[in-house]
């Protein structure tokens, strides 16, 4: 029996040899805050060390008491930051042959491996159920923590929140700015219907719903969050919604007689007043609506930075909106100190840090970038496992930009394949050769020298391992691009389906193009409501003859920037709050605007708005 206890001692430490020299598996995208696994340790009193835990088991009389001693040791190397260590542990284990109490920590161990490499899925499956398995509060704060890290990655948040504040009962240094970290990216769509009993939980609960329920009538927030103080005195986050009240009543001590002016910083003329015009008609649009603020604009072409500086310090306005373009954007965040609430429409090339000095800013921009990104989250989402998209763009600066943001954004199985293109006449062979048609020309080519007289299919077959085709070229390259796209697909092959942006939507094609039938794209939702067909959009676009649906999503622009500003200090301070605008669904973080596009398709010679996500490959990943 030494002999044999002896043997299962050298194979682990063999085993730990062999795990130093592998790599961890490859880590998918990192949010911008994650909390740190590894530093989720036990501290139990009289710990033991990992040497003593496998010397325990090296001396076990008997398989059961083994067994149980390197799960513990597997653990203990995790606190340790042994995680390859523990690894080779966990892999020479057998579940089937703990005991119920060992397979707990057994359980437990995996988890926290999982969690390392970042595999949460893994993680949620391996630990669901566990935490009421456990007695002692170290495991079930710890288990109850990595669940709701799990959650989180799956955008789970008011389930991650309730595991959160269950593991905050039993830390000796509980964060209620973790617990509201959590708590402010629940949607409306994901808070439950009915109050929680638990009354920390059903303090959170209300709090997240006041956000929501603002949104629809900002001016009652102050209500809400009186009505909350009174009803959850004792609540984790009193000490935040107490500095909340009290900015906002010293927001409201603004003079009553100007508080009213929404001041407005635009190029009305010059080289940009077609675009300042269309972002000044979508505002006033807005305002003529609800007629409770008065609109006073300034030409920034005008106008010098100073001299709108003074302006606005002579208003005194309740807001302010723009200025439009990046140069002026960029010197207003360095040179102003205007604690006004402010929506700048546009960003600027730097970190957006600098801006954080006023708080009460946000940026909103129609950046191309945006669309890349959304159209690289969309596709990748119906990703299989066995294919990959293909870009096809044109190689300049603008598509390249294009280009590795769809490729950062990827989080399919298998990256992005890019062809760029210099000119027109490069497009046909672009597309010949990413769809493999080159290859396999060579192929019959050469199958015809060899069978010599004898007849061979000459039908050239195209790469199958393509989940979806993305242009973000304009109208012009994806009326060359979508041809040369369906012609090079073999005809016995499945459909692959082709992406574009709202380049490839036009005034020319507002209602349909059947030369880009099939063709899926991106677009501001106001454009493509009721198939192009949208009443006002037409009104608007007749009284402004010459001008394009480049200027319509400026003016939608415009329009959503009123609501944006009404609902500032919610939308800041909340993620998860959502305005559904006429350029999309909006949410802010981080000071940034983050806009949801509406998918459309031409179909047939008309515009149909997916309500539902296509499958741009067999099985979903």
């Amino acid at each position: 029996m030494f002999k044999a206890y002896r043997f299962v001692f050298i194979a682990i430490i063999a085993c730990f040899a062999l795990t130093q020299c592998t790599s961890v598996p490859k880590r998918t995208q990192t949010p911008q805050e994650r909390p740190d696994v590894q530093q989720q340790t036990l501290d139990l009193e009289d710990a033991k060390s990992s040497a003593d835990w496998l010397e325990e088991a090296w001396q076990a009389p008997n398989d059961i008491a083994k067994n149980s001693a390197l799960v513990q040791a597997a653990l203990t190397l995790q606190d340790e930051k042994e995680w390859q260590k523990s690894a080779a542990i966990l892999a020479r284990l057998d579940k089937n042959q703990l005991t119920n109490d060992a397979n707990r920590y057994f359980r437990l161990a995996k988890g926290r491996w999982y969690a390392h490499n970042q595999q949460w899925p893994q993680v949620y499956k391996t630990l669901e159920g566990l935490p009421e398995q456990f007695t002692q509060k170290e495991y079930k704060r710890l288990t109850l923590e990595l669940l709701a890290f799990a959650a989180g990655e799956r955008h789970q948040y008011w389930q991650a929140l309730a595991w959160q504040v269950e593991a905050q009962r039993y830390s000796d240094e509980p964060s209620p700015n973790a617990l509201w970290q959590t708590a402010s990216q629940v949607t409306q769509s994901q808070l439950p219907a009915e109050r929680p009993r638990d009354l920390v939980l059903a303090g959170w609960w209300r709090l997240i719903d006041n956000h929501h329920q603002a949104m629809t009538s900002p001016s009652a927030f102050s209500a809400l969050l009186d009505n909350w103080q009174n009803s959850f005195p004792n609540h984790p986050a009193r000490e935040r919604v107490n500095s909340w009240v009290s900015s906002d009543s010293q927001s409201n001590e603004v003079d009553k007689s100007t508080n009213t002016i929404i001041a407005v910083l635009l190029p009305l003329s010059g080289q940009y007043e077609a675009q300042g015009l269309a972002v000044r008609d979508g505002i006033i649009a807005k305002v003529s609506e609800t007629k409770s603020y008065e609109l006073v604009f300034i030409d920034t072409h005008q106008l010098s930075f100073e001299e709108q500086q003074s302006k606005l310090e002579e208003l005194k306005p309740a807001g302010v909106i723009g200025p439009l373009l990046k140069g002026s954007v960029t010197e207003w965040v360095r040179q102003t100190s205007l604690n006004t609430p402010q929506v700048f429409l546009n960003q600027i090339d730097a970190d957006t840090s600098e801006a954080t000095a006023n708080s009460h800013s946000i940026f909103f921009a129609l950046n191309p970038e945006t669309e890349a990104e959304q159209a690289s989250e969309f596709m990748s989402s119906a990703s299989s496992r066995t294919k990959r998209p293909l870009v096809l763009a044109a190689n300049t600066p603008g598509s390249q930009r294009m280009v590795e943001r769809y490729k950062e954004s990827w989080s399919g199985i298998n990256e992005p394949s890019v062809s760029l293109f210099s000119q027109r006449d490069d497009m046909k062979s672009a597309v010949e050769a990413s769809l493999g048609l080159v290859g396999s020309k060579e192929r019959i080519r050469a199958v015809k020298i060899a069978a010599g007289k004898i007849i061979v299919d000459e039908q050239e077959r195209s790469r199958r391992d393509i989940s979806g085709i993305y242009l973000p070229g304009n109208l012009q390259q994806v009326r060359l691009l979508k041809p040369f796209i369906d012609v090079s697909i073999s005809p016995f092959a499945e459909r692959i389906p082709v992406y574009g942006t709202s380049s490839a939507h036009e005034l020319t094609n507002q209602l349909g193009d059947n030369d880009l039938n099939g063709l899926i794209f991106s677009e501001t939702p106001w454009l493509v409501q009721n198939g192009g067909q949208n009443v006002l959009l037409n009104q608007w676009l007749d009284a402004r003859s010459g001008w394009e649906l480049s200027q319509a999503r400026l003016a939608a622009m415009g329009y959503d920037s009123v609501d944006l500003l009404q609902r500032l200090p919610i939308m800041q301070r909340m993620p998860g709050t959502h305005w559904k605008g006429l350029s999309g669904v909006l949410s802010v973080e981080n000071q940034v605007v983050n806009r949801q596009l509406q998918w459309a398709a031409f179909k047939n010679g008309s515009i149909t708005v997916l309500e539902e996500q296509p499958n741009a490959g067999k099985n979903n990943r």
